[in-house]
């Protein structure tokens, strides 16, 4: 599965000058949360975060899985809330948390962040994980992902090779609870050491939801490994996460390429997907005949919503080899086209043609769910920047 981090995508081509676009429509969502509606000192971490722990066998928190409890585990429900308390609430006695809020985050130099610790109470000697997650059914077949913020925690950064990382997983309550898709990336934050350097990082990981995934449990978050043997310490293994959220795959700017139905080689799109003053635009250029067979090319722009982009296209005649003349061009209504992105190897295009690509080129017949493949990538991000 791949995963990858989100930058600022550029985008090139002579066509922005002439782009016209809408604000995005927001995407289904699986689930979000954002920390704004929480306060420093409240009980509970809230909006429904769990937790367990698991050691393995070895030092690393690789191979089989030695033990585990979360906190249903002692057969007593009633405790399950105490032990999702709030690091800054926990105290005494009662001082063992997983994770912490931080109302704002590097006092105030990030909004509100969640705070993932490695586990305090670590007397296995070997590696021990601490997982804070969110579980829920696993939603309708399709390509997913989860997408979040990360920041260094302001006490430092893991000293001793701490991990901290984010997971995805599938498990199977019919079947012993067992594994049925595990997809993890380590959260490596920016370096930071004062509130002028401090900034976050956005990761995701994609997944895809099968048939017989659909129904099952759903686990998304993040997790801390330390080994006690190594010198590691829950003190320096805590990251802060934000702007956390489950959504289907959309289109981003690393779907950019060249696509093509491979029975139909010889016509084929040029697709770019970027960012114009802060908002996502695609750039589509069609290369086809007319219906006599000569060679002729359509370009269109449109606004990427979810995993679909709607281009209109125009069909640009009248500019002479060898004579740059922009006013002899005349840019006729080329029709309209839809892109649904199956993910970013595979779409399905839909035609309609206008009465001049009809007259003109003697497109009389629309084009329905034509399946395309990308012949060739663009490497690019595979998520437009988060606009503050």
């Amino acid at each position: 599965m791949r995963i990858t981090f989100k930058y600022l995508a550029m985008l090139s081509g002579g066509l922005l000058a002439m782009c016209v676009f809408s604000g995005q429509l927001a995407a289904q969502v699986v689930f979000t949360d954002d920390f704004e509606d929480r306060v420093q000192d409240q009980a509970l971490i809230g909006n429904n975060w769990t937790w367990y722990d698991q050691w393995f066998s070895e030092e690393s928190c690789t191979g089989d899985v030695a033990g585990g409890f979360g906190p249903y585990d002692d057969g007593d429900g009633s405790d399950y809330e105490q032990e999702n308390r709030n690091f800054w609430t926990a105290g005494g006695d009662d001082s063992y948390f997983r994770a912490g809020l931080e109302v704002p985050a590097w006092d105030g130099a990030l909004t509100n962040m969640l705070r993932v610790y490695g586990n305090q109470y670590n007397e296995n000697e070997v590696c021990q994980r601490t997982l804070v997650f969110q579980e829920m059914d696993a939603p309708e077949v399709g390509a997913y992902t989860f997408s979040f913020d990360v920041a260094q925690d302001k006490d430092g950064a893991p000293a001793n090779g701490e991990i901290t990382g984010a997971f995805v997983k599938i498990l199977d309550p019919t079947n012993g609870y067992a594994t049925v898709l595990f997809e993890t990336t380590k959260t490596t934050p920016l370096a930071a050491t004062t509130v002028d350097d401090v900034a976050t990082l956005a990761h995701l990981i994609e997944f895809t939801i099968t048939e017989e995934m659909v129904g099952k449990l759903l686990q998304f978050g993040f997790y801390n490994d330390v080994t006690p043997t190594l010198d590691q310490s829950w003190g320096t293994s805590a990251a802060l996460y934000d702007n956390i959220m489950v959504t289907p795959l959309e289109i981003g700017p690393a779907h950019s390429g060249s696509w093509f139905n491979e029975s139909q080689s010889g016509h084929g799109f040029s697709i770019e997907f970027g960012v114009l003053d802060g908002a996502p635009l695609a750039i589509v250029y069609w290369y086809i005949y007319d219906s006599v067979g000569n060679p002729i090319f359509m370009t269109g722009v449109g606004t990427p919503v979810g995993n679909t982009v709607e281009i209109a296209f125009t069909s640009p005649v009248g500019m002479q080899y060898g004579v740059f003349d922009p006013e002899s061009v005349d840019r006729p209504d080329g029709g309209t086209a839809v892109f649904e992105f199956i993910d970013r190897d595979n779409a399905v295009f839909n035609y309609t043609p206008s009465d001049f690509s009809n007259t003109e080129w003697g497109h009389t017949t629309p084009i329905e769910a034509l399946p395309l493949t990308k012949l060739f990538g663009i490497p690019a991000d595979k998520v437009f920047p988060t606009v503050e």
